[in-house]
C-alpha cells in the first residue's frame, strides 16, 4: 500500500507537471519611443509691399531719380564721370550691415549687394559702365524691388514704371556717363 501511494503520487506529479504550459520562448517586447513631433520653421515675417512712384532731377552735374515710398525710398544718382549710386532709404534701422537688394520687373531683374551707410540707409555702386545703365534702365520700368533675403525680407517696394519724364531723366544720366 506505500507502494501504491508513493506511485500514484509519482504519477500526479508527472500528471500535475505534464498540464503546465511550456515555458515561453517569447522576449519582452521592445517598447518604441516616438520621436517628439519637430515644430514647424519659423515662417519668415511678412513684408507689406511699399508703393513708390518717381521723381526726377537733371542738372548739369548730376542727375537724381528717386522712387518714393512715404518715408522709404530707392534713389539713383549719376554725377559726371562717377559711378552710379543707388541708395535706399527705409523707414526703420537696418537690421544687418550687408544685404542683398534684388529687383524684378518686366524689362529684366538683376541683384546687388549693398552695405549700410546709415542707421537707415543701405547703399551701392553700381559701376561706371554700359552695365550700371542697364540696371537703372530696368529698374526704371517699374516692377518689385526687395531688400533682403526671402527667408529675411527687410522691406519690399513695388515701384511704378517710368513715364517720359523717366526717359528724359535716363538721358541726362547716360550724358553723364559719357
Amino acid at each position: 500500500m506505500a507502494r501504491l501511494a508513493a506511485l500514484i503520487c509519482c504519477c500526479s506529479f508527472f500528471v500535475l507537471s505534464g498540464c503546465t504550459p511550456p515555458a515561453s520562448d517569447e522576449r519582452p517586447r521592445e517598447v518604441r519611443m516616438q520621436p517628439a513631433p519637430v515644430p514647424a520653421p519659423a515662417r519668415p515675417a511678412q513684408i507689406r509691399p511699399q508703393r513708390a512712384t518717381w521723381t526726377f532731377e537733371s542738372g548739369s552735374e548730376q542727375c537724381v531719380a528717386s522712387a518714393d515710398a512715404g518715408a522709404a525710398s530707392v534713389r539713383v544718382t549719376v554725377r559726371r564721370h562717377a559711378a552710379v549710386e543707388l541708395l535706399v532709404s527705409l523707414a526703420t534701422q537696418a537690421p544687418v550691415s550687408s544685404v542683398p537688394l534684388h529687383f524684378s520687373g518686366p524689362a529684366g531683374d538683376w541683384q546687388v549687394q549693398a552695405r549700410r551707410s546709415a542707421a537707415r540707409t543701405l547703399g551701392v555702386t553700381l559701376g561706371t559702365d554700359n552695365t550700371a545703365l542697364s540696371h537703372v534702365l530696368v529698374l526704371l520700368g517699374g516692377g518689385i524691388f526687395d531688400v533682403g533675403t526671402p527667408e529675411r525680407p527687410i522691406a519690399s517696394f513695388v515701384i511704378a514704371p517710368s513715364d517720359a519724364r523717366g526717359q528724359a531723366w535716363f538721358d541726362c544720366a547716360r550724358g553723364m556717363m559719357l
